[in-house]
């Protein structure tokens, strides 16, 4: 029964993100401001789409272009939490860039001047 029951949740939360995905794409939510949802969503999952902004806990409101400064809300533990993630996503997207950059093959100039 149990297993039946994990199941199904685990169908329910796969389908209240999807939809929450399309919401996102169809309201016309940068890419960004998907993954960063989907980033808050993994440790809150209290948060929704509201528009274009990012609700979390209905305490802190994150509106477009989605960076730190702009999470608004009551000063307290919510806001500097929902923060910290927000760093931490794009520091960890950042370092994925630089990652993608030193493993990507040269280009068909840098490999030309080499030869």
């Amino acid at each position: 029964l149990s297993v039946s029951l994990q199941l199904a949740n685990k169908a329910r939360t796969e389908k209240e993100e999807k939809m929450s995905q399309a919401y996102a794409i169809s309201a016309g939510v940068s890419l960004e401001g998907q993954q960063l949802f989907q980033t808050i969503h993994k440790t809150i999952k209290d948060c929704k789409w509201q528009e274009k902004n990012i609700v979390v806990m209905e305490e802190v409101v994150i509106a477009p272009p989605y960076q730190v400064e702009n999470c608004k809300g009551k000063e307290g533990s919510a806001l500097s939490h929902v923060r910290k993630i927000v760093e931490k996503h794009f520091r960890d997207a950042e370092s994925q860039k630089v990652l993608q950059r030193s493993q990507a093959p040269p280009t068909q100039k840098e490999t030309s001047l080499s030869s």
